[in-house]
């Protein structure tokens, strides 16, 4: 006999980073923040046998990433022996430092913030205040890792201003404080004085670790280059790794609310764009039917979040026989042209 399959679909955005093999899984309040967001880039199914999260690949656009600050930030990290992440939604940010700093960190390290406070980074630095005490928590699972944290924008245009920086030692309560009190800046153009930042923070007497030396560098826009900044790209490398202790950079590179042109980017939205899938539950055969007759991109990824089919559509009513495939849950996301989506979850029981 066949079991009946209760399938609840919870849809939640999903970092993208250069090491999505990992798989982390997200608590229940970040579903269900991510929920009341509407973003769309995970499925999560529950069943009534059992859970299974199907991590399906995040929509983005690469111009998104300005391809100087993702290239610059990638080799801060390859010659510091750091790892760079992509970030498209900064609600995840703090679970994404937490998660650096629990693969990364180590008793009695130094960890220097290193974030980008120029005005499209604002909704970024609100992540990160209202995210500080998780932050804390995980720092607090190791013994004596010192805190530092800069901020820094741009040197030519935003007087003195430009860089701000605390040494908390162990202090972390007082952390909380100097981060609710920071404003973004002006920052001018679009490049920062990431490297200025840097090589300020490091006069300032805060490196003594000899286990660990760890820098998250947190921005979305690339940095300033001589003769707007005092140092290059070498220069920071040559100072990171001048101790027997390397000063290793996790940079984050978050998605930008500007690009150099001044326009708004145009991301993926999630729109309605299917009018009805079914059969649901199928025996086999999968009908899509649209709202408008247009051209699409249809994907479908099984619960293991494999690409199984993707197929480039046109018309308004899609039909796929899935009685080759094994029962279960899917998940199907359309794409149209015009990048608007729509994700859909169906369960195959032959």
């Amino acid at each position: 006999m066949k079991s009946t399959v209760l399938i609840t679909c919870i849809s939640v955005a999903l970092l993208f980073s250069c090491n999505l093999e990992r798989n982390r899984r997200l608590s229940d309040e970040e579903v269900n923040e991510l929920k009341q967001a509407y973003d769309d880039s995970i499925s999560l199914v529950l069943d009534s046998l059992y859970k299974v999260n199907i991590y399906v690949p995040p929509l983005y656009d690469k111009q998104a990433f300005d391809s100087t600050t993702t290239i610059n930030f990638y080799e801060l990290a390859k010659a510091t022996q750091g790892e760079l992440k992509l970030l498209i939604n900064s609600k995840l940010i703090t679970n994404e430092i937490i998660e650096i700093i629990k693969m990364h960190a180590q008793n009695n390290a130094d960890l220097l913030f290193l974030i980008d406070k120029t005005g499209s980074m604002e909704d970024d630095l609100v992540n990160i205040k209202n995210g500080l005490g998780q932050v804390i928590n995980a720092l607090n699972e190791y013994q004596n890792i010192r805190l530092g944290i800069s901020f820094y924008g741009d040197k030519n245009s935003d007087g003195v201003d430009w860089f701000s920086f605390r040494n908390f030692e162990m202090d972390y309560s007082d952390a909380k404080i100097f981060i609710q009190g920071i404003h973004v800046t002006g920052g001018n153009d679009f490049p920062e004085s990431v490297y200025d930042g840097f090589f300020e923070s490091s006069k300032l007497d805060f490196w003594k670790s000899g286990n660990k030396r760890m820098i998250i560098l947190i921005g979305d826009a690339p940095p300033l280059e001589k003769p707007l900044s005092d140092y290059t790209l070498s220069d920071v490398i040559k100072k990171a790794n001048e101790s027997n202790i390397k000063m290793n950079f996790y940079p984050i590179v978050v998605t930008p609310s500007i690009v150099t042109s001044g326009k708004e980017i145009r991301t993926y939205k999630k729109e309605k764009i299917i009018t009805t899938l079914y059969p649901n539950p199928s025996i086999g055969l999968i009908n899509v039917q649209f709202e408008r007759n247009d051209s699409y991109i249809i994907e479908v990824f099984n619960n293991s979040g494999e690409v199984i089919i993707k197929d480039d559509y046109t018309g308004d009513h899609w039909v796929k026989d899935f009685s080759s495939f094994d029962n279960g849950a899917y998940v199907l996301r359309a794409i149209s042209k015009d990048k608007n989506f729509e994700t859909s979850k169906f369960i195959v029981n032959k």
